[in-house]
């Protein structure tokens, strides 16, 4: 008698055993499931936001000249500045409005007071740039930069938009800063020395 009830706890204990394990595989098998698909889709959602990122992200301005186009020592109504630029480091194409650029500079006005010195800018987007076989300057020329493609553009400091008025002179510092949008960021400090005339390699 004892014997048989001392088998029927062994019985229970493995019966027991086996449904404990069977319980524990069931739950990790839904934990195991569960960590791949937030596993799957944590890697699905960075791959989506690094594809829509690296287009813009990796598009790089690479500018070849930066030149003086001209120069209006008179007044400020004519002063303008050269491009010559290519992205080759875009997969793909980028729209020309998405690509900004400004020219500023301290204009060296201290009379009265070192405070009385304000920010000179012009300001715009490259949509009047043009490949090279074109003249630099035609606004709707083309919509998009493609990747190593040579490009020009003839910078209009009196801003035609209205998008300020930077006066281009003589023994003068200014910057240059492209921009993409959601992209990247280039500058260019340069000085525009005595004597400076159209053609003058702001680069050097």
């Amino acid at each position: 008698m004892e014997e048989r009830l001392y088998q029927n706890d062994r019985a229970e204990f493995a019966l027991s055993s086996m449904v404990t394990m069977i319980m524990i595989l069931l739950f990790s098998s839904i934990i195991a499931g569960m960590s791949i698909m937030i596993v799957e889709q944590a890697f699905k959602g960075s791959k989506s936001q690094s594809i829509e990122q690296s287009e813009t992200l990796n598009s790089v301005p690479l500018i070849l000249s930066f030149e003086i186009q001209n120069i209006d020592l008179a007044d400020n109504t004519n002063d303008q500045l050269y491009l010559t630029f290519k992205f080759p480091y875009t997969s793909n194409s980028i729209p020309d409005t998405s690509v900004k650029w400004v020219v500023f500079g301290d204009d060296g006005n201290t009379i009265g007071h070192p405070t009385n010195n304000k920010l000179d800018y012009s300001s715009g987007d490259f949509d009047f740039a043009t490949p090279i076989t074109g003249n630099g300057f035609t606004q709707n020329a083309i919509t998009e930069f493609e990747p190593g493609v040579y490009y020009h553009i003839v910078l209009e400091l009196t801003s035609p938009g209205g998008n300020g008025d930077y006066d281009l002179r003589h023994d003068y510092a200014g910057s240059l800063v492209i921009a993409i949008e959601q992209g990247r960021t280039t500058e260019i400090d340069f000085f525009v020395p005595s004597g400076a005339t159209s053609g003058f390699d702001l680069m050097s």
